[in-house]
């Protein structure tokens, strides 16, 4: 778990949001990282999007019915992973951005502080990496207009290692489940600076 991510997402609000890069290789520091991510927006009067698969949903929900009200629930918004990345049954990018945007519009027509975390994941026998590079740029470009703080999370053995490296390049902050900090790209390099 990581102990400062209450500080590290309200300084990403007040500097215009981010757009963050999770790597997990554990289950319950994923969840544990989850459930405080959660927590922090509601906490601070935010709408909270969690894009997830069911089995983490339901440890992440029985967390959650343990810290936080029926009225501080209801500014969650659960959507199975499955569904939001491949409703066409593969992974493709503009009915997932249309999707994403139609689950927001609500709320940015309210003026709502969002917050979003979404488990990318894709059926096994699908081969995706060019598609997960051009969502996260599309994403990435996005995210300065849209103000809000969003996590991609993915299990790191899902990737390649050359994925994991380009998926970086288009991040402005990199998660583990231990760790979270800056990305800063140069020279054609992406490193990590905490």
């Amino acid at each position: 778990m990581i102990p400062s991510i209450l500080e590290f997402t309200n300084h990403l609000n007040d500097n215009g949001g981010g757009h963050i890069l999770y790597f997990t290789d554990e289950v319950d520091e994923y969840v544990k990282n989850a459930v405080d991510f959660i927590v922090t927006g509601v906490k601070n009067g935010e709408y909270v999007l969690f894009v997830e698969n069911d089995p983490i949903t339901r440890l992440v929900s029985t967390n959650l019915n343990n810290v936080l009200s029926n009225q501080e629930l209801e500014k969650i918004q659960f959507i199975n992973n499955f569904d939001f990345y491949c409703s066409t049954g593969n992974f493709h990018i503009m009915t997932i951005l249309t999707y994403f945007f139609d689950t927001l519009d609500p709320y940015f027509n309210q003026n709502v502080k969002i917050r979003c975390w979404g488990h990318v994941e894709w059926p096994t026998h699908q081969h995706v990496d060019q598609a997960l590079k051009e969502f996260e740029f599309e994403i990435d470009r996005l995210m300065p207009e849209m103000d809000i703080i969003g996590i991609c999370a993915y299990n790191r053995d899902r990737l390649t290692k050359e994925t994991q490296q380009e998926l970086m390049t288009c991040h402005g902050y990199f998660m583990t489940d231990q760790d979270i900090g800056k990305l800063v790209h140069e020279d054609g390099t992406t490193k990590r600076v905490f």
